[in-house]
């Protein structure tokens, strides 16, 4: 009796390798898919995360700026009169092209923030964008930094207060708080939605032209709230093809007017409006009494 030997014909095993490459070519674009939309999505997100925990450090300092504690020593110490502590409570310089700060585009604006920390400290936070170095890869992109200062202001003699000096205590020094950042416009408005211009301790061209640092002093304690726009790039290209990008940040004139003829990298701006509680102060009238009332009674609660 013979032995009947079975296996697979060669029709079967050709349809089998086919069926097996399919699986394998389906499997490999499954993977390279994934693989490329975690990518893009890893990107978006990590520069959400340094956008969003930016903001939250820009809109502490703008809550805070202005603020001089009851019994603040140092400001009958100032090298200027006692009412020119006015001179340090905002500064903003809107998109001087002159200027590093002003970015890429130069457009993005830069600004600090000034309050006391104690009777005797205050603290100025400063904000700008900063250039790549010319030998690193990311050369003519631009960061986000921050500077913080303990008592930078100078003294004055004549009262027994030490001389001026820049031996301030310089706490942080251009740290960089978010990479590949596209535009930085802060909009300072008044409590009618009104844009206050010019708030600046250092002016621009752009500011002196409208009534530079002398006016600006006067607009300071009109400022309600302060709109922060930042807009940030995907560190990698992120797009299969080139795609035109206009970035229109805050109104016009003191906005910025962006327009990328195209190129493939992901860009997101995100948003802040803060209300600067101890510039604008209103005084609120009880209906009751007729009397003023304070802020802390009932603005704004």
């Amino acid at each position: 009796m013979k032995n009947k030997i079975q296996g697979f014909t060669l029709a079967e095993i050709l349809v089998a390798i086919v069926i097996g490459m399919i699986s394998i070519a389906a499997a490999f674009s499954a993977y390279n898919y994934f693989s490329k939309s975690y990518a893009s999505v890893s990107q978006k997100a990590s520069i959400s995360k340094s956008a969003r925990e930016a903001l939250s450090l820009i809109a502490s300092d703008l809550r805070n700026t202005g603020y001089y504690h009851v019994d603040f020593e140092s400001k009958n110490c100032m090298k200027w009169n006692t009412n020119n502590i006015n001179q340090f409570l905002i500064g903003i310089k809107h998109g001087d092209k002159r200027n590093e700060s002003a970015g890429k585009h130069k457009q993005a604006d830069s600004f600090a923030t000034f309050y006391s920390i104690s009777a005797k400290d205050h603290k100025r936070a400063s904000y700008r964008l900063k250039k790549y170095q010319d030998n690193s890869p990311d050369k003519g992109q631009y960061y986000l930094v921050r500077d913080v200062v303990i008592n930078f202001i100078g003294h004055d003699p004549s009262r027994g207060c030490p001389a001026w000096s820049r031996n301030y205590n310089m706490v942080v020094d251009e740290v960089m708080l978010v990479p590949y950042v596209e535009d930085l416009q802060i909009i300072p408005k008044d409590i009618d939605g009104n844009v206050v211009f010019p708030v600046c301790t250092s002016c621009s061209n752009l500011e002196n032209a409208s009534g530079g640092q002398t006016k600006s002093i006067q607009n300071m304690k009109k400022v309600h709230t302060v709109d922060v726009y930042l807009t940030v790039r995907s560190p990698r290209e992120v797009y299969k093809k080139d795609r035109k990008i206009r970035i229109q940040n805050g109104e016009s004139p003191y906005g910025s007017n962006i327009t990328i003829s195209g190129d493939k990298y992901h860009r997101e701006t995100f948003f802040v409006s803060v209300h600067t509680r101890n510039l604008a102060t209103p005084v609120v009238v009880s209906e009751q009494t007729g009397e003023s009332i304070s802020q802390t009674s009932s603005y704004n609660k």
